[in-house]
């Protein structure tokens, strides 16, 4: 028998839940990926009014803790699926800070109708006041309302075997 049927003959139940994890991950990203792209506005934008907006995205994503968006370097017709995320990702939390009564409604970011460089001024706009508000950034600071409900785990006992934990990870399995 040769080295990697003995191998494949000794996978524990761990090691093949990782890799169906791991084709899962991989199918989560594409779908995030696919999600970004179907959001992505569609359009004629110049490069340089693409990097105005990409500027004052970075003043408001830097709250975040996220790096800094590269610059474009030529004309676009729709934004890459990241850029969209991000932009999503500012406007859920300046929803979630209108509601809070934080921001005003007209603060609300929207990527619907975006397709030409005015519509980019206008976002443009909004992002550069966002990253100016200091109500925002405190909002953005503080911890949320509510924690996540987290399910408790099983002890695991000192000193249990590998065929105690396999079984006792199947069990959650099913």
């Amino acid at each position: 028998m040769a080295m990697q049927d003995i191998a494949a003959l000794n996978m524990s139940p761990v090691e093949d839940m990782k890799g169906e994890v791991s084709k899962k991950i991989g199918e989560v990203e594409k779908m995030e990926e696919s999600v970004g792209m179907e959001a992505s506005p569609k359009g004629m934008f110049s490069k340089g009014a693409l990097n105005s907006l990409v500027k004052a995205h970075n003043a408001v994503t830097s709250m975040f803790g996220i790096p800094t968006y590269p610059m474009f370097s030529k004309d676009e017709t729709v934004f890459p699926a990241k850029f969209t995320r991000e932009l999503l990702m500012v406007s859920k939390a300046v929803e979630d800070a209108t509601a809070k009564e934080i921001l005003t409604p007209d603060m609300a970011i929207s990527l619907d109708g975006v397709s030409r460089d005015r519509d980019l001024a206008a976002l443009t706009g909004k992002l550069s006041m966002l990253a100016k508000s200091k109500d925002f950034k405190k909002f953005l600071q503080e911890a949320p309302d509510e924690e996540p409900m987290m399910e408790e785990e099983a002890p695991v006992k000192e000193g249990m075997s590998e065929t105690e934990m396999d079984q006792m990870f199947m069990g959650r399995m099913s």
